[in-house]
C-alpha cells in the first residue's frame, strides 16, 4: 500500500533514487512534517496533534534506531526524510507513512504511545481485531519478549523498503515467495485454503473468539510467523525478518494464548517454532548479508 493513509502496519511502495546518505538519523527526528496533521484529518481523524518528545522519549527513539540492523540503518540513512509523533491516534494504529513526491524519501509519522508500548500489548490489541465476543468469554492474550513496540514497527516498515530495493517479493522465483505467494497477495491454492487465511487481514469478517483455536491450529500448519503475514507476499517477508531479528539478536519470543473468561490459559501457541516457519528462518541471515552489501 501506498502512503497517505491510516495504518496498523502496512506495507510501502517507493521510487528508490540514488540519494546519498544526509544527516545521522537521530536528527531526522523532528516535529511532524507540512501537511501531516492536515493528511490524518483527510483519512477522518480530526483530534491528532504534534507530540513534543520528552528527553526521556527521545533517547528512547534514538537507542530504537541505533538498534535496527545495519541493512534497515542504511536503508533509513538514504530513505528517511523525517520521523516525527503525533497524539490522538487509537492504539491499533501505528500512524502514516507518506511518500515524498518522486524523491525516494519518505516521512514516519507516529502515534507517541508506541515509544512505551509493550510489544506484548501492542500485539494484543492487533490479534483481538481479528475476533468478535460470542458470548464464551474467551480472549486472545500476545506475550512477546526482545523488544519493544516502536523498534518492531520501525523494523517492520523499513524491511518494506529494503524488499522494494531489492525486488524480493516482486520475484515469483524468490525463495520467500514460490510455493506461498502466487502473486502480491495471492496465495498459492493449499494456502488459500486455509483457515488462517479467513481473517480480516485477507477481506474475511471478524470471526467468533469461539472460534480462535480452529484459527492458531490452521496457522501452525503453515509457513507464517503471524495472522498478519497471510495478508500479502510483502507482509510476510516483513514479519518474518522482523521476527527473526527477534528470535537471533534478541534472543525474544513469541507466545499467542487463548484464555478463558477467568483469565485462564486454554491453549498456547508459539509461531516461532512452528516448523515450516523455523525452515524459512535460515534463509532470513543470508537475505540481511546480501542487503548490508
Amino acid at each position: 500500500m501506498r502512503g497517505k493513509r491510516i495504518i496498523t502496519a502496512i506495507g510501502i511502495v517507493l521510487a528508490l533514487g540514488n540519494m546519498a546518505a544526509a544527516e545521522p538519523l537521530a536528527s531526522r527526528v523532528t516535529a511532524p512534517a507540512p501537511g501531516a496533521i492536515e493528511r490524518f484529518a483527510g483519512a477522518g481523524m480530526r483530534d491528532v496533534r504534534p507530540h513534543v518528545l520528552t528527553t526521556a522519549e527521545r533517547a528512547k527513539v534514538e537507542a530504537a534506531l541505533a538498534a535496527l540492523p545495519a541493512a534497515h540503518r542504511a536503508v533509513l540513512e538514504k530513505r528517511l526524510r523525517n520521523l516525527s509523533f503525533v497524539d490522538g491516534i487509537p492504539g491499533a494504529d501505528i500512524g502514516m507513512i507518506t511518500d515524498v513526491g518522486e524523491t525516494g524519501q519518505f516521512d514516519f509519522t507516529l502515534r507517541a504511545s508506541l515509544i512505551d508500548e509493550s510489544l506484548g500489548a501492542y500485539l494484543t490489541a492487533r490479534e483481538r481485531r481479528l475476533f468478535e465476543a460470542d458470548g464464551t468469554g474467551r480472549s486472545i492474550v500476545v506475550e512477546a519478549t526482545g523488544i519493544d513496540a516502536l523498534t518492531y514497527v520501525l523494523l517492520h516498515e523499513t524491511t518494506h523498503v529494503v524488499d522494494v530495493g531489492m525486488g524480493i517479493t516482486a520475484s515469483m522465483e524468490s525463495p520467500f515467495v514460490t510455493g506461498i505467494w502466487e502473486g502480491r497477495t495471492a496465495l498459492t491454492p493449499a494456502l488459500a485454503g486455509s483457515t488462517a487465511a479467513t481473517t480480516t487481514f485477507r477481506g474475511g469478517r471478524p470471526i467468533p473468539v469461539g472460534k480462535a483455536e480452529t484459527i492458531y491450529d490452521a496457522l501452525a500448519q503453515t509457513p507464517f510467523v503471524s495472522l498478519y503475514a497471510t495478508a500479502a507476499a510483502a507482509e510476510d517477508l516483513a514479519e518474518l525478518i522482523a521476527w527473526n531479528e527477534v528470535l537471533q539478536r534478541r534472543r525474544g519470543t513469541l507466545v499467542i494464548t487463548v484464555v478463558d473468561a477467568g483469565g485462564k490459559v486454554v491453549k498456547r501457541y508459539e509461531p516461532l517454532n512452528f516448523p515450516a516457519v523455523k525452515a524459512r528462518m535460515a534463509r532470513v541471515d543470508e537475505l540481511l548479508k546480501q542487503a548490508t552489501t
